[in-house]
């Protein structure tokens, strides 16, 4: 399928309606999920709202880089009102001092 318009043909090979309907045009990107079957999860919660989320693989030292951190923000009302994603793998326990973005 063609980057940028509306072309659902890829070279000379008719795109499936899997592809096509996996795609997001104005985005001009693909759309994935990854669901792992294996993990860990942790979350810190603060007034009863989780403020910090962390996803890694079974068995990682939550020292030890590779967490996939979200952090989110509460307002007064206990209304979330932003989700950020670490910039980069880093362990659970920098949570608090590593870049959001």
């Amino acid at each position: 399928m063609g980057l940028g318009n509306n072309n659902e043909e890829y070279g000379h090979v008719r795109a499936t309606n899997i592809e096509q309907n996996e795609y997001e045009k104005n985005l001009l990107a693909k759309r994935t999920t990854e669901i792992p079957s294996n993990g860990q999860l942790r979350v810190e919660y603060s007034a009863g709202n989780p403020i910090y989320v962390g996803f890694a693989a079974v068995n990682l030292s939550s020292a030890a880089s590779g967490w996939l951190i979200q952090k989110y923000t509460w307002d007064a009302s206990g209304n979330c009102t932003a989700r950020e994603i670490a910039t980069d793998f880093y362990a659970w326990s920098n949570r608090a001092t590593i870049i959001y973005g």
